[in-house]
């Protein structure tokens, strides 16, 4: 439905409402109705469904207009936030139900008219986006049909085929009515390599006996239902069977179980346990996203054991899949990216869901944590590789000179243009146009680069005639735009514009297990660079580097180890020197110096606890015993304060 046909506003202030229904009468919409609290939006739902429902966060009645868009996502109804509330925990609940658009009152009509332009841009360009992905996922089990696959190498290419729609660290695939021989596991271990986990490396891992895994394993739910167990729920749900043992020994701490059954109806239930290290590695829509795949998922897996029963009988020597299946390729790491923590797993993911289409990609990041290079990978993915990718560094831009140099000249413009310019847009035609610290662009300029998203055509100055270009943009910054947009330094319909498809770049700081192989794969780099033969590093050298801070992340990494490795005299770098201040932490963006009230020193003591205890409240190491207090305690605090039980970074 587009959002042009019915626009439901839920607001409980007749005037505002009433002011809000004859802009949009104006400019061409339909209101379907005003509704003044959640109770009423939904009965007005049930009699019309809308395309677009413009919603206030504080509504009369029961519930809240976040209340009313967990609703709204359920049904699949877009919708935009109405508020002149900025705080910040109201504005992070908002987020978390990702809305189409966040409207700050009071707003004029353009602000109203161009966020709704948005919110169809986000809608259609969503749509298309998950559409893509399932269409692919589709195409992928279907060229799985009649393959000469092991039954393990068989569902390892079903569950490398599920990573880009449901993003799990590891997966369990069991039987039903048979015991832990029944078991496969897949262990994420980088970019579309993982290890199997079998009876074997359960016992091994658990160190636990074959009638203890029996055990544990016979009280796993059999439910035929799709099931979703994420923090505390996690904890309670995994206090017996298998989720306990993936919980303790693996790490994990959110599950969705996705039992299918095969299709041809000869075989016993497939359950699929998905585990994520994130406390909320999964959500509402992943589970609507299972029911979806369950029909194409039954399908497969009949054909493949079919296909397995099959081979077996013809070849009962068939060998062993190997352990390890590598990822395909021959550059090191994901593109030449080094590394395998899982926050950096998650960024692989959403680069190669993201990259063959035309959605802009906003990538957001602290300085030299590689968001260039990130750019650099989503062309090299797009169909667009063959053509032009320009790059623009915002900040290095004088502001004379930045409209010259983006949109071009005609000769003449202006004094000193001797000659036309072709701008920067131009240059990138059909191509990617990457723009770096997009959060220094002023403000008029913001405007012009707005109107060339909406319109993508550009005007030289000087010119007379508009020029259509077709081109991809992705913008990167280090700064938290959020905050640049509340405080006027940024447009906030700018924001949405390119802040599309967001890729966050974790800092060095909260990947530390990539440490060690980013500094050997750089001793190795400068050795071969140099000519030298440095091949080691002490351990007591690496362990410096791993209680360091990395203020400037990789770029700082890199450059202390090409210093280290020029210096080095024999094979081994013995010490690397770090600055002074290696234990202090300065944020990329300082905070305003101010006295905290008793309140904030509270809240950001719990906050630090929740942090270390990746949001678990309960039980042993969480936060509640960590803090010293009862769960119940804590929870209570945690409401007052307005820190989510949901809490997570």
């Amino acid at each position: 439905m587009a959002l042009r046909d019915k626009i439901l506003i839920v607001e409980d202030q007749f005037v505002e409402a009433n002011h809000l229904r004859l802009m949009l009468k104006n400019a061409g919409y339909t209101v379907s109705g005003i509704a003044r609290s959640v109770e009423d939006a939904k009965a007005s739902i049930r009699q019309e469904k809308p395309g677009l429902v413009l919603l206030d966060i504080f509504l009369s009645g029961k519930g809240t207009g976040i209340d009313l868009a967990r609703y709204l996502k359920e049904e699949n109804i877009a919708f935009i936030y109405l508020s002149a509330n900025s705080d910040e925990d109201v504005l992070n609940k908002a987020k978390a139900t990702h809305p189409y658009g966040f409207l700050v009152k009071p707003f004029r009509e353009k602000d109203l008219l161009v966020t709704m332009e948005i919110a169809q841009y986000h809608q259609e360009h969503g749509l298309e986006s998950l559409f893509r992905k399932e269409l692919f996922f589709q195409k992928q089990l279907k060229a799985m049909s009649g393959s000469q696959l092991s039954l393990q190498d068989g569902l390892l290419n079903i569950v490398r085929a599920l990573q880009p729609l449901i993003p799990f660290d590891f997966v369990v695939l069991k039987t039903t009515d048979d015991g832990p021989d029944s078991i496969n596991g897949f262990l994420r271990i980088s970019y579309n390599e993982y290890q199997s986990i079998g009876v074997n490396e359960f016992q091994v891992i658990t160190k636990l006996k074959m009638h203890e895994m029996q055990s544990w394993f016979a009280n796993e739910n059999t439910s035929t239902a799709i099931t979703l167990h994420c923090g505390d729920d996690f904890e309670a749900a995994g206090s017996s069977g298998m989720k306990q043992a993936v919980a303790k020994y693996f790490g994990m701490h959110s599950h969705i179980s996705l039992p299918v059954k095969p299709a041809n109806g000869q075989h016993s239930l497939l359950q699929f346990h998905f585990f994520s290290r994130q406390p909320f590695g999964f959500d509402e829509e992943h589970l609507v996203l299972s029911e979806r795949l369950q029909g194409s998922l039954a399908q497969a897996t009949a054909a493949l054991i079919t296909q397995c029963h099959k081979n077996n009988s013809s070849d009962a020597a068939t060998a062993p899949a190997p352990n390890i299946i590598p990822s395909p390729g021959t550059e090191e790491g994901f593109y030449g990216i080094v590394g395998t923590s899982p926050l950096l797993l998650k960024v692989f993911d959403d680069v190669t869901q993201v990259a063959a289409s035309d959605t802009s990609v906003l990538i957001l990041g602290e300085s030299g944590t590689g968001k260039e290079r990130i750019a650099e990978i989503i062309h090299r993915l797009s169909p667009r590789a063959g053509h032009p990718m320009v790059k623009i560094n915002c900040a290095a831009l004088p502001p004379n000179l930045i409209e010259s140099e983006l949109f071009g000249h005609e000769k003449g413009a202006f004094t000193g243009a001797l000659d036309r310019r072709t701008g920067k847009f131009e240059q990138a035609s059909n191509g990617t146009i990457f723009l770096d610290e997009i959060g220094e662009m002023p403000l008029d300029m913001q405007a012009k680069l707005l109107r060339v998203l909406q319109e993508r055509e550009i005007d030289r100055i000087g010119g007379k005639v508009p020029i259509k270009v077709n081109l991809r943009i992705i913008t990167a910054t280090n700064r938290n735009l959020e905050k640049e947009v509340a405080e006027g330094r940024f447009r906030l319909d700018l924001y949405y514009r390119l802040n599309v498809f967001p890729i966050q770049l974790p800092p060095l700081r909260e990947r530390t297990e990539d440490i060690g192989i980013l500094t050997r794969h750089f001793i190795a780099a400068y050795s071969r660079k140099t000519a030298k033969n440095v091949r080691y590093i002490s351990d007591a050298a690496l362990k410096n580097l791993l209680t360091y801070h990395w203020p400037g992340n990789i770029r700082e990494l890199e450059n202390l180890v090409e210093r280290s490795v020029v210096l080095a005299k024999g094979d081994s770098i013995e010490e690397i020197p770090l600055p002074v201040s290696r234990n202090i932490f300065l944020p990329a963006e300082k905070e305003e110096l101010h006295i905290r009230t008793i309140e904030e020193n509270e809240k950001s003591h719990i906050l630090a606890v929740l942090k270390k205890c990746n949001g678990r409240i309960r039980g042993n190491g969480g936060a509640a015993e960590i803090l010293g207090v009862p769960p119940t305690t804590l929870a209570s605090k945690m409401k007052k304060l307005g820190i989510r039980r949901e809490f997570r970074e």
